[in-house]
C-alpha cells in the first residue's frame, strides 16, 4: 500500500506552529493506537485545506496512509458521497494481500456505498440483503467502520474530510458513529468546516455537539497569519518582496487571510507598478474589501470568452468534465475549448483533477461568485440543459447522479418540466432511503411535496403518497414525533380524499411508529378501526396486517379483550391465506401483552408457532422484535432450557444477518442468564457489550436497561455501597412519580437506611400501591416495594402486596422483555405471608421458590430464597435445625458465587443461630441495630449533624437514639457512652 489521494499543495505553508504541533502528536497519538478525531474551522480562505495538505505529508513521512474524502460544494450530492471517494481511493491504494481476510464477511455491508469492495471481500462471502429501518442504518455504519479499523491494523491511516459545511446529513451521521469507537484504532480523523456557513439548524452543528461528548474529539480553529507569517507568504510568493509599509498595509486589508492574501498578490501583479513604492502603496488602498470582491475583479480581467465558459462550468459545480462544459457551451469540438481554458488555468481560477478530462476551480469562493453573479434567466436555462445531459448520458445507470439530477431539475423551473423534476425528486428519495441516508431521503421528500404543492397542486393523490413515504423515512430516522404528524397528516388528507387503501397505510404507520417507542396505541387504535371499517375493499394480506396492528395498539393502550379478538380474527384470516409472512405477523402481534399474567401460556404458544413459521420460510430475520418477548416469557414459565437454546440460536441468526437490534437482543438475553446463573464476571462483559450496540440506536433505552442490569450485579455482589455518594443527593429529591423511587426504596432498605427507606416506601405504598405505572417494570416495581415492606416489618400493608403478586405464583420476576431476573416471585410471597403470620402460607412459597430456582439453575436467587427460608423458619423458634439446614445451603452458594452482602446475612444469622450476639448491652434493654449504628459513630467523635448526615436521618431522631443510648448503658453523658461502648467492643467509626 502507498501514496496519497491528497491533492497537491500549490502555495508556500507558512506559519500554523501551535496547529501543526498538535496535529503532529494527533499522528502519533494515532499511530500508538490512540485514535483521534480533530476539525478545523475558520472563514474561507483562511487555509483549512491548505493545513491538512500539510499534515497529509507529515503522515506519509510516517508511514501513514492519507486519503480524501472531499465533500461536493454544492446541492446534489449523492448520499455518503464523501465516504466513497475515500474508500474507492483507499482500495486503489491498498494491495495487501491480507486484507480480504481482514475484512471478512462484517464489510459487506459497505458495498451499499462502496460496490468496489466487492472485489476484496473473501472469496465466496454472501453480499447480505441490508433490509430497511434504524437497525438497517446500524448495519451499514457498522461495515463501514470495520472496513476502516481493519484497513488501519494493515497501516495507520489519516482520513481527511474537507468542507464538512456541504457534506449531505448522512456522511455526518456516519462521521459521529466512527468517531465514538476510534480510541482503539490507529487512526486520526481530521475534518474541516467554514465557520460562517454554520447555523443552529445546519446538521454539521448537532453532529459537533455530539462530538465534543467524545474523549477524542478535538476542534481547532484557525486565525489570520500574523504580520511576520504574512511576510513569509509573500516572500514566498512574489519574486520581488514589498517594502515593511505596503506589507502592513497588505495584511491590515486582508487580516492574514492566506486566500485573500494570495488573491490580492495576484491582482497587484496584474497591474505592475515598477519599483515605485508609492504607486504599489496607492494600488493596495484600491485593492476592494473583501475577498469575494477581489476575486471579482481579478475574474473582470479574463477574457469574455473565458469568463463565459467559466460562468458555464460553475452552474455544473466546483467539479466538471470538458464533454459536458462543452455540450452546454454549444462548441463541437473539446479541443476548442482548451485554449480559452488555458487563460484561466494560467491564473489560477482552474485546476486540472484526475482522471481526466476533469477540472475544478482552485478554490470553492471562485465558483461561488461566478454563480451569484449569474442573471436568474440564464441559470434556469443552465440548469435545464445540465438535467437534460445528466438523463442522457447516465440513462442506463440514472441512480448514480439522482441526487445531482434532482437539484438540477428543479433549479431548472419555472422554465423546465415540473412532472419531471418531481419525479426525479421523489426517486432520489427513494434511492437515498435505500442506502439508509435517512436524512438525504427527507429533503429529497421534502423537495418533492414542494414541487407538488407548487406546481401540480391538484395531485392530492400523490401528496398523500408522498406523506406516507416521508413518514417512513422520519421513523427510521429517529424523528417519532414528526413522523407521527406526518401520518396523521396523511390520514386526514385520505379521508378527505375518500381513498380507503392510503387511509389504512397511514393508520399502519401511525401504530408502526408508536409501539417502537412505547407510545398509548389510543390513537392508532382509533385510526385502524375505522380503516378495518372498510376492510372489504382490501386484499387478505393488507386485512391481516389492520388487525395484527390493531392487536398491538390494544396492547399498548391496555385493551386487552378487544386485542386477543384482532388477533384471533388475524389469525383466522392468515391460515386462509396460508402465507407464511402474514402468519407470522398475526401470530407475533400478541406476544408484547406481558402486562397479562393470564395470557402467558397463550402468548408462549403463539411464540413457538410464529418462530417455525419464521424458520420454515427461511427467514429467521422476521424474529428480531419477537425474540425478546418470547425469551422473556420462557423465563417468567421457569422453561430455562428452553430460554437458553432460544438465546443461543438467536445469537446465531443475529451473528449471521448482522442486524444490529437482534444482536443487542439476544446479548441482553445472555446478560440475564449469566447473571442469573451467577456468572457474573460474563454478566457484566456481556452487558457492556450491550450497552455498546444499543446505545447507537436506543441510546435512551439501553442507558436504562444497562443501569438495571448493573444493579443487579452490584447487589449480589454486596456492592450497593459504592452508589452511597449518589444516594445521598437523590433522598428527598426523587419525583414520587419517578421509575427509580422503588429502586431508592430497596437501596436504602439493604443498606440498612431504614429512615430514607421508610420515606421512599411510603410514596409507594399511596393507595395500596396504584401509583406503580403499569409499564414494563410494574412487577419488579412491586417486588421491590414487597422486600421493603418485609426489611421494615410493614404488617399493615403486606396483603395488598401478596394479593397483587397471587396472579405471578410459580413464575420468575423477569423487568421488560429481557433486561433482568429478580427470581422467583413466590419468594417474595413468602416473606410477606411470613411477616402476616401466615406459616402456612410462609412454608410453601419459601418452597416453591426454591424448587423453580433450583430447576432453572438460578443459584444467586436460590441462594436468597433458602437465607429467607432459613430466616423464617428462625424467628418460628422451634425449626432450628430446618433453618440450619437451609442457612448452611444458603452460605455455601453465597460464598461460592461471590455474594458478600448475602454471606454476611447468613453469618449474622448464623451467630444468632448459635446464640451468639454481636452487642451484649450492660443496662437493661438491648440495643437495637440502629442504636449501635449511631454509637459507633458517637464513640469517633461525630455531632449529631454528622451522624444525621452518615445514616441519612434528622439531627432530631439522632438526639433520640442517644437519649435511649444513655439510657440502656446507664451512662451520663456521651464520653461515658464512648468508654462503654469501647469496654464492649463497638468499634467506633471515624
Amino acid at each position: 500500500m502507498a501514496g496519497t489521494m491528497a491533492p497537491p499543495a500549490t502555495e508556500p505553508f507558512v506559519g500554523r506552529r501551535r496547529e501543526l504541533q498538535l496535529l503532529h502528536d494527533a499522528l502519533g497519538a494515532a499511530l500508538a493506537g490512540r485514535g483521534r478525531v480533530v476539525v478545523l474551522s475558520g472563514e474561507a480562505g483562511i487555509g483549512k485545506t491548505r493545513l491538512a495538505q500539510e499534515v497529509a505529508t507529515l503522515a506519509l513521512r510516517r508511514g501513514m496512509l492519507a486519503l480524501w474524502g472531499r465533500c461536493l460544494e454544492e446541492p446534489g450530492a449523492p448520499p455518503f458521497l464523501p465516504w466513497t471517494r475515500a474508500m474507492q481511493a483507499c482500495l486503489r491504494a491498498c494491495r495487501d494481500e491480507r486484507l480480504p481476510a481482514l475484512l471478512g464477511r462484517e464489510a459487506a455491508a459497505a458495498i451499499e456505498i462502496a460496490p468496489e469492495i466487492a472485489e476484496r471481500l473473501p472469496p465466496g462471502t454472501a453480499v447480505p440483503m441490508i433490509g430497511e429501518g434504524d437497525q438497517a442504518r446500524f448495519r451499514l455504519f457498522a461495515a463501514v467502520a470495520h472496513f476502516w479499523r481493519q484497513v488501519a491494523v494493515l497501516r495507520p491511516l489519516l482520513l481527511i474530510f474537507d468542507n464538512l459545511h456541504w457534506a449531505d446529513a448522512s456522511s455526518l451521521r456516519l462521521l459521529n458513529f466512527l468517531a465514538q469507537d476510534i480510541g482503539e484504532s490507529r487512526m486520526l480523523l481530521l475534518g474541516s468546516y467554514r465557520e460562517e456557513a454554520l447555523s443552529r439548524q445546519h446538521p454539521l452543528a448537532a453532529t459537533l455537539a455530539e462530538l465534543l461528548n467524545t474523549p477524542q474529539f478535538c476542534r481547532l480553529p484557525l486565525q489570520g497569519l500574523s504580520l511576520g507569517e504574512t511576510e513569509h507568504l509573500v516572500m514566498a510568493a512574489s519574486a520581488v518582496p514589498p517594502p515593511p509599509a505596503i506589507m502592513a498595509a497588505i495584511h491590515r486589508r486582508t487580516e492574514g487571510n492566506p486566500l485573500f492574501l494570495v488573491e490580492m498578490l495576484r491582482f497587484m501583479q496584474q497591474a505592475p507598478t515598477g519599483d515605485d513604492p508609492r504607486a504599489a502603496a496607492a494600488l493596495v488602498e484600491t485593492v476592494p474589501h473583501g475577498i469575494r470582491a477581489v476575486i471579482g475583479q481579478r475574474l473582470n480581467r479574463l477574457s469574455a470568452p473565458c469568463c463565459a465558459l467559466l460562468t458555464i462550468a460553475a452552474c455544473i459545480g466546483r467539479d466538471f468534465d470538458l464533454p459536458l462544459l462543452a455540450e452546454l457551451a454549444g462548441v463541437g469540438s473539446e479541443a476548442s475549448l482548451l485554449d480559452t481554458l488555458d487563460e484561466a488555468l494560467a491564473q489560477r481560477i482552474i485546476e486540472t483533477r484526475q482522471p481526466g478530462p476533469q477540472y475544478q476551480f482552485s478554490h470553492a469562493l471562485i465558483r461561488e461568485v461566478l454563480y451569484d453573479e449569474l442573471p436568474e434567466a440564464r441559470r434556469v436555462a443552465l440548469h435545464g440543459c445540465i438535467a437534460e445531459s445528466l438523463q442522457v448520458r447516465h440513462a442506463g445507470d440514472l441512480d448514480a447522479v439522482l441526487a445531482q439530477l434532482a437539484y438540477h431539475a428543479a433549479a431548472a423551473l419555472p422554465a423546465g418540466n415540473p412532472a419531471r423534476a418531481l419525479d426525479i425528486a421523489q426517486r432520489a428519495a427513494a434511492r437515498a432511503a435505500t442506502l439508509m441516508a435517512f436524512e438525504e431521503a427527507l429533503r429529497c421528500y421534502r423537495l418533492a411535496l414542494q414541487l407538488q404543492e407548487r406546481w401540480l397542486p391538484t395531485e392530492r393523490v400523490r401528496h398523500c403518497a408522498l406523506l406516507l413515504a416521508l413518514g417512513a423515512v422520519q421513523m427510521h430516522a429517529g424523528e417519532h414525533d414528526a413522523s407521527a404528524a406526518t401520518f396523521l397528516d396523511a390520514a386526514t388528507l385520505a379521508r378527505t380524499l375518500g381513498d380507503a387503501a392510503l387511509f389504512a397505510q397511514a393508520a399502519l404507520g401511525v401504530e408502526n411508529n408508536g409501539w417502537r417507542i412505547s407510545r398509548s396505541g389510543e390513537q392508532a387504535a382509533a385510526l385502524l378501526e375505522e380503516a378495518l371499517a372498510d376492510s372489504d375493499r382490501f386484499d387478505a394480506a393488507l386485512r391481516v396486517d389492520l388487525l395484527a396492528a390493531l392487536c398491538r395498539a390494544c396492547i399498548f393502550c391496555g385493551r386487552q379483550p378487544q386485542a386477543n379478538a384482532a388477533q384471533r380474527c388475524a389469525v383466522a384470516l392468515a391460515r386462509e391465506l396460508a402465507l407464511p409472512q402474514p402468519l407470522f405477523k398475526a401470530l407475533a402481534a400478541i406476544v408484547p401483552a406481558r402486562h397479562d399474567p393470564a395470557q402467558l401460556d397463550e402468548r408462549l404458544h403463539c411464540a413457538r408457532e410464529a418462530f417455525e413459521v419464521a424458520e420454515n420460510a427461511g427467514h429467521m430475520e422476521w424474529v428480531d422484535a419477537l425474540t425478546g418477548w418470547y425469551f422473556g416469557d420462557l423465563v417468567e414459565k421457569g422453561e430455562l432450557d428452553a430460554a437458553r437454546t432460544l438465546a443461543q440460536l438467536h445469537a446465531r441468526v443475529a451473528d449471521t444477518i448482522r442486524q444490529p437490534f437482534m444482536q443487542a437482543m439476544g446479548l441482553a438475553s445472555l446478560t440475564l442468564l449469566a447473571a442469573y446463573e451467577g456468572r457474573f464476571a460474563d454478566a457484566e462483559r456481556l452487558a457492556s457489550e450491550t450497552f455498546t450496540i444499543g446505545q447507537r440506536f436506543l441510546p435512551g433505552n439501553a442507558q436504562g436497561a444497562h443501569s438495571l442490569q448493573i444493579f443487579v450485579l452490584r447487589r449480589q455482589q454486596g456492592r450497593l455501597g459504592e452508589v452511597l455518594p449518589v444516594l445521598r443527593g437523590l433522598v428527598g429529591r426523587v419525583p414520587p412519580e419517578s421509575l427509580w423511587q422503588p429502586g431508592l426504596a430497596l437501596i436504602c432498605a439493604e443498606l440498612e437506611l431504614h429512615e430514607p427507606a421508610r420515606e421512599a416506601y411510603e410514596t409507594l405504598a399511596a393507595g395500596d400501591f396504584a401509583g406503580i405505572a403499569r409499564d414494563g417494570m410494574w412487577l419488579t416495581n412491586v417486588v421491590f416495594a414487597a422486600e421493603v415492606c418485609a426489611r421494615l416489618g410493614d404488617r399493615s400493608r403486606a396483603a395488598a402486596l401478596y394479593r397483587l403478586l397471587e396472579p405471578y405464583a410459580g413464575r420468575n420476576v423477569v423487568t421488560g422483555t429481557n433486561i433482568a431476573c429478580f427470581g422467583a416471585v413466590d419468594r417474595y410471597r413468602g416473606m410477606l405471608a411470613a411477616l402476616a403470620g401466615d406459616d402456612a402460607g410462609a412454608g410453601q412459597h419459601f418452597a416453591a421458590a426454591v424448587a423453580l430456582e433450583e430447576r432453572g439453575g438460578g443459584r444467586p436467587w436460590l441462594a436468597h430464597s433458602r437465607y429467607e427460608w432459613a430466616r423464617w423458619l428462625a424467628s418460628r423458634g422451634g425449626d432450628t435445625t430446618a433453618a440450619r439446614a437451609q442457612l448452611v445451603l444458603a452460605l455455601a452458594l453465597g460464598r461460592e458465587l461471590g455474594m458478600a452482602g448475602l454471606a454476611r446475612r447468613c453469618e449474622a444469622l448464623q451467630r444468632e443461630l448459635d446464640g451468639a450476639m454481636a452487642v451484649a448491652p450492660a443496662a437493661p434493654g438491648a440495643l437495637s441495630r440502629r442504636e449501635v449504628a449511631v454509637l459507633r459513630l458517637l464513640s469517633g467523635g461525630h455531632s449529631n449533624q454528622a451522624i444525621a448526615e452518615r445514616l441519612f436521618i434528622s439531627p432530631h431522631t439522632v438526639a433520640h437514639h442517644v437519649r435511649h443510648i444513655l439510657t440502656k448503658t446507664d451512662c451520663r453523658n456521651r464520653t461515658e457512652a464512648a468508654a462503654w461502648a469501647n469496654r464492649h467492643r463497638i468499634t467506633a467509626e471515624g
